[in-house]
């Protein structure tokens, strides 16, 4: 009853707010200039944290009971309260001097006295510009930048990229880790992970410590010999693994994987088909059905505007299995793929789009609809005959590759805000989600899954077999896509 109360109540709660006036701030960080909802109360500017975190690749998660929310990331804890100034850091309270602020299904917050306060549970620098309505988050901070492994003849080159030369200590330790500690060093943790890679590591993390940070690889091949040197120009600590055996593992005959230069071709993947219906509806609607019209759509717009190429895993009502679907992509060269299905749940209240990348999934609901939409693929890969693999976690765990997880995660928000310009807030946005689908991971470049709407929820199931609704969510994909190539495509 309290979760049926609570979106209601929210709404109260934003409706008792005084008249405010909607617009856009600009937050400056790495790559460029994004925009993100704010409105000013009485001349003080309230900025979307619910987009300001998704920019930083981060969630909010909302506690139903209590009409709060709450933030946790970098060992920090922040928990807010509707209407309330007095927001708590980690487990100390804090006076923000005006309230907290939820509006349109997001969390917005006074940045004149927020963006100090969160700066300090921050490894970024995160500074507000009052006169030029801006939100700066400066990761040149970061004296650890980025990392890469490259494949040699002789074995594997790890390089940690550093704003300037750094100390370092180099040990390996049990379960075959390398890890590389640098005093004083600041960690762009984020950037570091992103650049994990399953064909070479079986775990990684990025550690920041009080007065030093550290880089742990788990390799997928024994740790025999290595050597390690600081190279200039750019600042940068090589690891080179001598033995051989450390070299990646061969993936399919696939000697090139991801973008180029140029971001220009499209992979559209409509999910199910054939013998696969995918969800139905409470009319009988078929998701194999819906999402191949969707797909289609999205093709057409992509070929008549000739911005990009698309290549379609299905064009017509036919089963087209895993291994398919990913040599479709990975030898066609695709730049981006996006995976094209209707959700479903048990909860018939449920609905609204949601686009997901591939990453361990984060809560229940992304984890059922992981499930939902791999069941046929793990039926494929005989994990159902055999009794074993229903828990994804067992299937994915020494799976999922990470080479393009931030592109990724960035193409899923650009498309996610698209969905919110042009469907009107009907269906809701429920946001953007992480979760471990198998086709997303066994194509190598930037991906995402796109869950249009539920079949399993009455208006939800009126739209999406409304050809007026399919179409914007068509709209939607294309524009994000267009976005993605703005912003990444080197010029």
């Amino acid at each position: 009853m309290k979760k049926a109360l609570f979106p209601i109540i929210l709404i109260l709660l934003s409706s008792m707010a005084p008249p405010a006036f909607a617009s856009e701030i600009t937050v400056r960080l790495s790559g460029g200039l994004e925009k993100i909802e704010s409105f000013k109360v009485n001349e003080v500017t309230y900025c979307s944290l619910s987009e300001l975190v998704e920019l930083l690749g981060e969630r909010i998660s909302w506690d139903v009971v209590g009409f709060s929310a709450e933030f946790e990331s970098e060992g920090h804890r922040i928990l807010f309260f509707i209407n309330s100034p007095y927001i708590n850091i980690d487990d100390t309270v804090k006076n923000l001097t005006y309230p907290v602020k939820f509006r349109d299904g997001a969390l917005f917050l006074p940045a004149v006295t927020f963006i100090p306060m969160f700066d300090l549970t921050r490894p970024e620098q995160i500074s507000w510009d009052e006169d030029g309505k801006t939100v700066r988050i400066n990761s040149e901070w970061y004296n650890i930048t980025d990392m890469s492994l490259l494949a040699k003849a002789n074995g594997l080159l790890i390089e940690i990229f550093v704003t300037q030369p750094k100390d370092y200590e180099i040990y390996v330790t049990e379960g075959n880790w390398l890890n590389i500690t640098i005093p004083g060093g600041i960690i762009d943790a984020r950037r570091i992970q992103s650049r994990r890679n399953s064909k070479y590591l079986r775990d990684m993390n990025a550690y920041q410590f009080e007065a030093s940070a550290q880089v742990s690889l788990r390799l997928r091949q024994p740790i025999e010999t290595y050597t390690h040197r600081f190279q200039p120009n750019p600042g940068r600590i090589q690891v080179s693994l001598r033995d051989t055996s450390a070299a990646p593992i061969a993936q399919n005959g696939i000697d090139k994987v991801g973008p180029d230069d140029r971001i220009d071709k499209i992979i559209i993947d409509a999910g199910h088909g054939g013998n696969d219906y995918g969800a139905v509806g409470l009319k009988k609607t078929q998701e194999k059905k819906i999402v191949l019209d969707i797909a289609k759509r999205l093709a057409k717009l992509i070929r008549k505007e000739k911005i990009f190429q698309a290549v379609m895993t299905r064009d017509k009502d036919k089963y087209v299995s895993l291994e398919e679907r990913a040599k479709i992509a990975n030898s066609n060269n695709g730049d981006i793929y996006v995976s094209i299905h209707a959700n479903a749940s048990l909860k018939r209240a449920a609905r609204g789009f949601q686009v997901f990348f591939l990453a361990p999934a984060r809560n229940d609901a992304a984890r059922a609809a992981a499930q939902l939409e791999n069941a046929p693929f793990l039926s494929e890969m005989g994990s159902f005959s055999s009794g074993e693999g229903d828990d994804l976690s067992l299937i994915l765990s020494d799976m999922i590759q990470t080479e393009f997880q931030e592109e990724s995660a960035e193409l899923a928000s650009m498309v996610d805000k698209e969905f919110r310009k042009k469907l009107s807030k009907n269906p809701r946005a429920r946001g953007i989600d992480q979760a471990g689908f198998i086709v997303l991971n066994e194509v190598y470049m930037p991906s995402i899954l796109v869950e249009a709407a539920f079949l399993t929820n009455k208006n939800d199931e009126g739209l999406l077999r409304s050809k007026k609704y399919r179409q914007k969510v068509a709209d939607a994909i294309y524009a994000g896509l267009k976005r993605f190539k703005a912003k990444y495509e080197r010029k």
